[in-house]
């Protein structure tokens, strides 16, 4: 299956903040992970979670995730697999040290799904991995 893989205007801001040595090695490792959607689902979920247990109305699941990139970064994305298109899409959100991780993803979780309906929303307890 392909995947798209789409970021937005803040995580290309995040992501200038880095020399290009270290912008190299991020962008290197993610699409290490990415590659891993298409055959190993499995894989790449260990490296990644959900940092909120969201459930949202008409049995939608969440789709956002935190992947973890190194010890201090942490990147915040949906995937999404969209079956019309036969391909699977990544959107990322923001790249954030590890302990701003919990507060940027409870920002974008707020603003993508703010045209729907929560029936839970919890906070979940990180636990490292």
């Amino acid at each position: 299956m392909d995947i798209l893989i789409e970021s937005t205007k803040d995580f290309e801001k995040d992501l200038e903040q880095f020399t290009d040595t270290e912008k190299f090695r991020i962008i290197k490792e993610m699409n290490l992970y990415f590659e891993l959607l298409s055959s190993e689902n499995n894989s790449f979920y260990q490296n990644s979670e959900q940092l909120r247990n969201i459930k949202l109305n008409h049995s939608y699941d969440s789709t956002i995730y935190s992947l973890k990139i190194n010890e201090q970064q942490r990147i915040i994305l949906t995937i999404d697999d969209d079956p019309i298109f036969g391909c699977i899409l990544v959107t990322l959100f923001r790249i954030v040290n590890a302990e701003d991780a919990q507060k940027a993803y409870n920002a974008i979780a707020e603003f993508i799904y703010q045209d729907f309906t929560v029936d839970e929303n919890l906070e979940v307890k990180v636990t490292s991995f």
